[in-house]
This record gives structure tokens, C-alpha cells and sequence, in this order.
């Protein structure tokens, strides 16, 4: 069976090609264009396909939907409670998908318990392990850091510019922040995370992901970790009903 995973993001649309549970291939398109979603061509040519979405922008879906419905003959969302990871949190109807699948993926590759974290509009440090999805953190991500500093009333026009300390203008300074404000705040939160999960493995995933890596404390880049356990999930399910991917 061909299957295609779909993860929409607040910035990006990522439309992932399976063979088994392995992500053969990757296509990305704005989130805010998704009107002029096209199909890939390579998507065209194989044919009828299962496609499985895992959204955290609830007001596009209806229409994500009619834009698959060309090459697809069976279509179905998933949400946090379709991933097989127990949600170990207050409010499960809150925790975003990508969240979960992010750390069903990684536990699944690395057999061990992690901590993720996700580098993108926001930036989430989750943790999790066998017992279950426990929490997380939550920080904005670079693109909100520079558009939220643009609401005062003295910071208008933000270029985004080469990051040196001191900075010598406003763009500079803003750019010296998240240059080195947010790696800081990530290695604060995952070092508070290994003094009390020594054993957890670290993973890094997300849009910002390789621009940060430099940056930041890990040890393994994922950067499509959400697609990974779309995969997963998938993979699973059509085992589970018998039907071959």
C-alpha cells in the first residue's frame, strides 16, 4: 500500500513518502499558502495512496482534506490519543500531536527514555519514556522572539543580520539575543531535565533545528522526528488490521 503522512505545522506543511515505517522522502509547502497546495507530481504518478494527518492548525483541515482527496482513497486525522504513548499530563486534549509523535519516534529509535526538543515556531522540550508522553516545556521559537519584540512602541523595522555581540543597532541586538539567548535557555532547560533523568537520551528536531545545532546540547538530529512517528503510527495500525504498507 502506498502511504503518505501529512504534518501541518504553524510555519510548514511537511507531506512525507513511506516504504514500510522508513520516510523515503520529503516535501515541504507554507502553511499560510494553503490554498496553492500542490500535490507532488511524485505522489501523482504512484498512484491511489492512504494518507494520514497529524495537524495542529485545526482550521485548515477541511480543506488540506479536499486537496488529498485527488490521490487518496482513504483519509483520517490522528490525534494525541492515537499514538500509543500514554499521556501523562493534565490535560491530554491540549498536548499537541507533533508533541507526542515527536516522542513516540524517539523512543521507538533509540529504546531508551528522551528528551525532545523541537525547534521550531515554538520551541518544546518534551520527556518522555516507556511509561509514557510526561510533559513539557514550551518557549517561543526564533520567529516569534523577533516578531513579538515588533508590538513596542520604539522597535518598528527588524532586519534579520549576521549576530555579534555587542550589537550595533536594534536588528543586531535582537539577533545577538536569539543567537545566544535562546541556545541558552534550551541548555538550561535540558540540563535541568539530565539532573533528573540521567539515562535520557537527547534529541533535536524541527525547522531551526540544524541552524541551532551548533548551539545547543544533544545527541542525535532528527530533523523530520514528527514525520518519523507519523510513520510509525502508521505502520502500526496497518499491522494491527492486517493490510500491508
Amino acid at each position: 500500500m502506498n502511504t503518505v503522512g501529512v504534518e501541518v505545522g504553524n510555519s510548514n506543511i511537511k507531506i512525507g513518502i513511506f516504504a514500510g515505517k522508513r520516510l523515503k522522502d520529503v516535501f515541504l509547502s507554507p502553511t499560510e499558502d494553503i490554498k496553492r497546495l500542490d500535490i507532488p507530481v511524485t505522489l501523482k504518478k504512484i498512484g491511489p495512496v492512504f494518507t494520514v494527518i497529524a495537524s495542529v492548525v485545526p482550521v485548515i483541515n477541511n480543506l488540506l482534506k479536499k486537496k488529498f482527496a485527488s490521490i487518496s482513497k482513504d483519509i483520517f486525522f490522528i490525534t494525541p490519543f492515537d499514538c500509543g504513548l500514554p499521556l501523562k499530563v493534565k490535560n491530554p486534549k491540549g498536548v499537541g500531536v507533533d508533541r507526542v509523535l515527536n516522542c513516540k519516534a524517539a523512543i521507538n529509535l533509540f529504546n531508551s527514555d528522551v528528551v525532545v526538543v523541537d525547534i521550531g515556531t515554538a520551541i518544546t522540550v518534551d520527556y518522555a519514556s516507556q511509561k509514557g508522553f510526561m510533559g513539557g516545556v514550551i518557549i517561543p521559537g526564533p520567529s516569534l522572539w523577533r516578531v513579538s519584540l515588533t508590538t513596542t512602541g520604539m522597535i518598528k523595522d527588524i532586519k534579520e543580520t549576521e549576530a555579534r555581540i555587542p550589537g550595533k543597532d536594534t536588528s543586531e541586538a535582537i539577533e545577538c539575543g536569539i543567537r545566544y539567548g535562546l541556545p541558552g535557555a534550551i541548555n538550561s532547560i535540558v540540563y535541568a531535565y539530565k539532573k533528573k533523568y540521567p539515562s535520557a537520551k537527547v534529541i533535536l528536531t524541527g525547522g531551526w533545528s540544524k541552524r541551532f545545532s551548533r548551539y545547543v546540547e544533544f545527541d542525535c538530529l532528527k530533523r523530520y522526528l514528527t514525520l518519523e512517528g507519523l510513520g510509525m503510527v502508521l505502520y502500526e495500525r496497518c499491522e494491527k488490521s492486517g493490510n500491508k504498507m
